[in-house]
């Protein structure tokens, strides 16, 4: 984590570039890991991009979507940059997500993520995590532990080992 307003996050997963960006952008995958909502993208600058709400969360209040946003720039496999905006914070201005992807020739793809949360500082502890995950509290380092481990064994972290 760079500071509070620009949070960066990595992590190697041992598989294909093209593999973890149908994790990020497809539900098939999203369903399974992180707060485990579906998505909606349309792949292209300016395209809409929402990421749906569990049945969980819609008992907790929540309505039909998460996050909402839109695709600021979007070169697959490698990065995917969103204006990026949580529906339970509807008062702040959205803020800037970036998925960037490197693959190398052994098989592994580096992810580093990065979260400009400038434009609303007063939910960078959230997104930064390090709270009880089964009460939301997990953010960005829970989301990548789950990806790795969705990616890696097929399994979701909260399914039996």
């Amino acid at each position: 984590m760079s500071n509070d307003n620009v949070q960066i996050y990595s992590i190697y997963i041992k598989a294909p570039a093209q593999q973890v960006w149908d994790a990020i952008t497809q539900s098939e995958y999203t369903t399974r890991w992180g707060y485990g909502g579906g998505i909606e993208i349309d792949p292209q600058v300016g395209g809409r991009y929402r990421n749906t709400s569990t049945e969980e969360m819609k008992a907790m209040g929540m309505g039909e979507d998460a996050v909402v946003g839109e695709v600021l720039d979007i070169d697959p496999p490698k990065r995917l940059t969103l204006a990026w905006q949580p529906t339970w914070h509807p008062e702040s201005e959205p803020t800037r997500l970036t998925w960037e992807l490197t693959e190398y020739p052994s098989g592994l793809t580096f992810v580093k993520l990065t979260h400009d949360v400038s434009a609303a500082p007063e939910y960078a502890a959230e997104v930064a995590g390090g709270h009880d995950p089964g009460t939301g509290g997990g953010g960005w380092p829970w989301c990548l532990a789950g990806l790795k481990t969705l990616l890696e064994t097929g399994q979701s972290m909260d399914e039996p080992a």
